[in-house]
Parts: C-alpha cells; sequence; structure tokens
C-alpha cells in the first residue's frame, strides 16, 4: 500500500469530509478482494444413469398411460435441459383426446404403486406425483377433452456441451 500526500484528490464524499474537518486524517483503503470461492466438482452422470432414466420415464408414462386410458401406446421419450444449463431430465409424454377424465383412475393405480400425489380441480385438472426420483403429471381439459401424461426424471448433472447435445437430439 502507498501513502498519498494530503493534497490527493478524494472522492466526492471524502472531499467533502476534508473540507469540513481539515483536521482529520482520512485513510482510504483498497478494496478487498475476495477469496475464490472452491468450485465444488459435481460428478457427472454416467451413460448408464442417462440410459436407465430414459427407460425408467418411457415405462413409468407407459404403464400410467395404459392405467389410465387402457391401451399401449408407447411415449415420446427425450432429454430436455434440467435444472440448470449443465444437467438434462428424461421426459416422456403422451397426449390424447378423451370423452371422460382418467384421473381418477389414474389416482388409484399410482397410489397402488406408491406414489405421493397432489390433485388440482379446475378447467384443467392435474394429478401430479412423485416417486424416488421421478416426476408424473397428468392433466385433463373437460372443454376439450384433452388429456396429457408426462413423466420426468430428477435432473442428471452432465456438463454444459453434453447437455446441449442431448437435448437437441
Amino acid at each position: 500500500m502507498e501513502l498519498q500526500p494530503r493534497d490527493a484528490p478524494l472522492p466526492p464524499f471524502f472531499a467533502a469530509v476534508r473540507r469540513r474537518h481539515p483536521d482529520v486524517d482520512i485513510v482510504l483503503l483498497p478494496p478487498e478482494q475476495r477469496a475464490a470461492e472452491p468450485v465444488q466438482q459435481v460428478e457427472q452422470a454416467t451413460e448408464q444413469q442417462l440410459a436407465n432414466a430414459f427407460d425408467l420415464a418411457t415405462g413409468i408414462a407407459t404403464k400410467a398411460w395404459a392405467e389410465a386410458v387402457g391401451d399401449g401406446q408407447v411415449p415420446e421419450t427425450r432429454f430436455a435441459f434440467g435444472d440448470d444449463p449443465t444437467s438434462v431430465e428424461a421426459r416422456a409424454r403422451l397426449a390424447g383426446r378423451l370423452g371422460e377424465s382418467p384421473l381418477e383412475t389414474l389416482a388409484a393405480a399410482l397410489t397402488r404403486d406408491g406414489w405421493e400425489l397432489a390433485y388440482r380441480a379446475g378447467a384443467v385438472s392435474q394429478l401430479i406425483g412423485r416417486r424416488a426420483t421421478m416426476h408424473l403429471r397428468a392433466t385433463y381439459a373437460a372443454a376439450s377433452g384433452s388429456f396429457v401424461l408426462t413423466a420426468t426424471s430428477t435432473s442428471l448433472p452432465v456438463g454444459a456441451d453434453r447437455a446441449r447435445e442431448l437435448a437437441r437430439r
């Protein structure tokens, strides 16, 4: 640190203090340097973990759809960005038009399988479920008969480049 003479220019606030109190010495310290925060190493998901999440999302969506609708339609499954740009989640989605709401039937089947469920009634009724590493959302719009079911895995850290690659497929 270097001492400066008394007549060296000061920032406006301290210049006013010096004018009002010329007998007081003013010492300005340089800004503190923040210590670099240690970067936490996040273990990247392996190819096997990615494949397992993909298969699990597909299987859960297929089974839930069969319980709700009664057919064996296979979902469209893909990877999407997760909680941040360095992670992905497997997402399986099915949609169709039905004459009546399948949410009660689906809720009964999911409860038997150990899912924690929440239900929201409205113009678009929602059934939201969670079990272990999977999330499920089923919506039914009575006005149009539109039923959408989505099964999603938790976020898997893969790194920014790999996440972009997987989400674009």
